[in-house]
């Protein structure tokens, strides 16, 4: 999330606003990211690209997803600024000044809301000044211009900010070759630049088309940090955690995902149109079906089926199709989808008719009559929906590419009883489907199988799928450990002997190696072939990590910032020639990735002043063995923390770095390797 901040610089009548920047503003947005809130930004002075200063500074000011105004004095570009952004953005200015500044505050902003910082002692200003960022954030709208004008909408983003070619490339490289590490490293860089919500939306549409779910939910919930009810990324968040929800592996984690889909759809319905609507409410349906299925769960059939009829969460998933195939009467799925649980609930009530008449009493009869009316309807309008009226259909455009799907299903809930018929839909529906397709279409039937409805026809419609299944790859399963590894390299000949880390010695070698053998064992055990070992090839730590994984049975990948000749000579050569011809031979025998083609950071990076070359390859590792899909993630980190003069990109970086995002930290101590 960007953020401007809008001040006097330098000394102004007794007034030192860059200490107040440096001690008051800086800290505060600090506070705000460890409060889980990503905000970054700065000032007009931050604009280093040669151009039209006024034209960065009016951009930023329409584009920043927060402004932190000073107001303090009657400073002439302050209150320009301030008044173009009131003018071009709805909401999320933050005002604050100096207390019992000599300046009167202006007569124009005396109604507004600002925040009165004690300059004798900025530091205790630092965490109400972050809370009240955070509650000027939730808030949204607070620009007199847009409150007054209640139809007034703000100017697109992307009319003013386009996220730079080369960055487009890096991404739809990244999915054309499937890494899923490498597109959640782009989505943390391209966070601190002006452009980050675009493309923050491209790294995510690539995330979700590759169905790399869990960086999809960081990436789109970072987009709704700025605009919480922002409908694109609501929408995708909620089948995001239902895609989430079906690899749970405990009912308490299925059930808080579904809920979070739940919240996420109700989020989109506040700005969706009418065909929006009807697909967020399909969406709603398949998460109460999700419920369901878990409230009937029983081994005994006849069990089953009373508890299925007894669900509420029949009628709250049966409302839901319901709506959405109200909303638009074309959108046959949710439709389709209405139609099979008025039948599976009509069928239901004439096998347990005690049960339907406990749930409506006197209604009972009328009921179900209205379920078997409101069936044949749209049983009806399904047919025109779908292009099967021999009249209509010729006065009709095409049906869409999904209507094979929705017409096997008509089929089968028209008559169960005409099996071959079922299965030849089925086969020209799912023919050459992916497998993510099939497995979707297979746990609707299953749940049909488990009730014991409409058969002979789900026992059909199951073998054409299970046939068509077997034809696709199966799907890509998750190892049990990722192992990261990170430490020191191997001192240099000349290195000075207070300063050595891992000197160049046989016994340090021999040292080290058996440190890293018996942490890499003692996390494995015996699931040596379900796990993927990620380290570099630096001499020393690196090349011994793959090596001791080598000797257990361990499959590893080798990651080289830079391609393997340059990388020789940055991290390797100066070990001495017996470590280069064992980096040589990893590099012939080993999957090896590079981050990129030479030292320059990519274009597109280039803007970036805080980013180091090494800090880069320690995320871009992280990151990837985080999109491993391994139940567990370990750091391995031969570590001297009491010699450690790494800055940002060394080992003590990539520790703090995994930590924080939930990877097991193992610290071998390097000291043993100086005795």
């Amino acid at each position: 999330m960007r953020a401007f901040i809008v001040r006097p610089f330098g000394v102004q009548q007794d007034i030192d606003f860059d200490r107040v920047h440096a001690e008051l503003i800086e800290p505060a947005l600090a506070l705000l990211r460890q409060m889980g809130t990503p905000v970054d930004g700065g000032t007009t002075g931050l604009i280093s690209k040669q151009g039209n200063i006024r034209e960065d500074m009016f951009r930023l000011l329409a584009v920043s997803d927060l402004v932190i105004a000073d107001v303090t004095i009657h400073n002439a570009n302050a209150f320009y600024e301030l008044g173009i952004r009131h003018a071009l953005r709805d909401g999320s200015t933050f005002m604050i000044r100096a207390k019992d500044s000599k300046f009167k505050y202006p007569f124009d902003l005396q109604t507004d809301r600002y925040f009165q910082y004690d300059l004798a002692n900025l530091a205790r200003d630092i965490e109400p000044v972050a809370l009240g960022i955070r509650a000027t954030l939730a808030e949204r709208k607070d620009s007199p211009i847009y409150l007054l004008l209640k139809d007034l909408k703000p100017h697109g983003r992307g009319d003013l900010v386009k996220a730079p070619e080369d960055f487009r490339e890096a991404v739809q490289v990244a999915e054309n070759t499937g890494r899923r590490g490498d597109l959640r490293l782009l989505a943390h860089e391209c966070a601190q630049f002006e452009w980050d919500r675009e493309g923050l939306t491209m790294v995510g549409e690539a995330q979700f088309g590759m169905r790399a779910y869990p960086g999809a939910r960081e990436t789109f919930e970072l987009l709704r940090v700025p605009a919480p009810d922002d409908y694109h990324p609501n929408w995708r968040l909620g089948t995001i955690y239902q895609r989430l929800a079906l690899a749970a592996d405990s009912a308490e984690k299925k059930a808080e995902l579904i809920t979070s889909s739940d919240q996420r759809i109700q989020r989109a319905l506040k700005s969706a149109d009418p065909a929006q609507k009807a697909e967020l409410n399909a969406m709603l349906g398949s998460n109460a079906k999700n419920r369901w299925v878990d409230d009937f769960r029983a081994d005994d059939p006849d069990q089953r089926r009373r508890r299925a009829l007894e669900s509420p969460c029949l009628e709250q998933m049966l409302t839901a199709y319901l709506n959405a195939a109200a909303f638009d009467l074309d959108a046959h799925y949710p439709a389709v989808n209405a139609l099979a649980l008025l039948k599976a609930q009509t069928e239901l009530a004439k096998q347990l008719p005690d049960v339907w008449e406990g749930l409506h009493e006197s209604q009972a009869a009328a009921r179900q009559k209205e379920r078997e009316d409101l069936a044949e309807r749209l049983a009806a309008n399904l047919r025109l929906t779908l292009r099967l009226d021999d009249y209509f259909k010729t006065y009709q455009t095409p049906a869409d590419k999904w209507s094979k799907s929705s017409i096997a299903d008509l089929y089968l809930l028209r008559d169960p009883g005409k099996k071959e018929v079922i299965a030849n839909r089925f086969r020209d529906a799912n023919s050459g489907a992916k497998r993510f397709s099939l497995d979707a279409n297979r746990r609707n039937l299953e749940i049909f199988k488990s009730l014991g409805l409409f058969e002979p026809g789900v026992t059909a419609a199951l073998e054409v799928i299970d046939a068509e299944t077997k034809k696709t790859d199966p799907p890509e399963s998750s190892r049990k450990l990722a192992l990261l590894f990170t430490g020191h390299r191997v001192d240099a000949i000349d290195r000075e002997p207070e300063k050595r880390r891992f000197p160049p010695t046989p016994e340090a070698e021999a040292t080290a190696r058996k440190l890293i053998y018996d942490a890499v064992k003692l996390r494995v055990g015996a699931d040596a072939a379900d796990t993927i070992g990620i380290g570099g090839g630096a001499s020393g730590g690196d090349i011994l990590f793959h090596e001791v994984c080598a000797e257990l049975g361990i499959r590893t990948e080798l990651f080289l910032v830079v391609p393997a000749p340059e990388f020789q000579k940055l991290s390797v050569q100066d070990g001495g020639e017996q470590w280069v011809a064992r980096y040589q031979a990893l590099c012939a025998k080993l999957p090896t990735r590079v981050l990129q083609p030479s030292q320059a950071p990519p274009d597109w990076l280039a803007g970036s002043t805080r980013y180091d070359l090494w800090e880069r390859n320690n995320m871009w590792m992280l990151f990837n063995t985080l999109a491993t899909w391994a139940d567990r993630q370990t750091l391995i980190a031969l570590y001297n923390q009491e010699l450690e003069p790494d800055g940002a990109g060394g080992t003590k970086h990539l520790i703090e770095e995994a930590g924080n995002r939930g990877v097991h930290v193992v610290r071998v101590d390097a000291r043993a390797l100086l005795k």
